[in-house]
């Protein structure tokens, strides 16, 4: 919420709000940072076993997708695989 003080509130203020102070670098950085946050939580979570498992499955599809899907497709499959997992149980 605007001015409740929050760090984001401070990152609002400083970057404004919807970051648009930063640079695509630092958005994807940032983006980068959250998500690893996400991880590490949900593998606090499911355990490591759970996170190998998973690595294992994912691993070939980020290599195809570095081979076989154009750059400019990565930032909407981002957004798509992002809406999944906010509704996702």
């Amino acid at each position: 919420m605007p001015n409740d003080g929050s760090y984001l509130d401070e990152l609002q203020q400083q970057y404004g709000s919807t970051f648009e102070q930063l640079g695509k670098i630092e958005k994807l950085l940032l983006l980068h940072g959250v998500v690893q946050n996400l991880l590490n939580a949900e593998v606090n979570v499911q355990g490591s076993s759970a996170a190998v498992n998973a690595l294992s499955t994912v691993s070939p599809i980020v290599q195809g997708l570095h081979k076989r899907v154009h750059i400019g497709e990565h930032l909407g499959l981002a957004e798509a695989l992002i809406n999944q997992l906010k509704y996702q149980r």
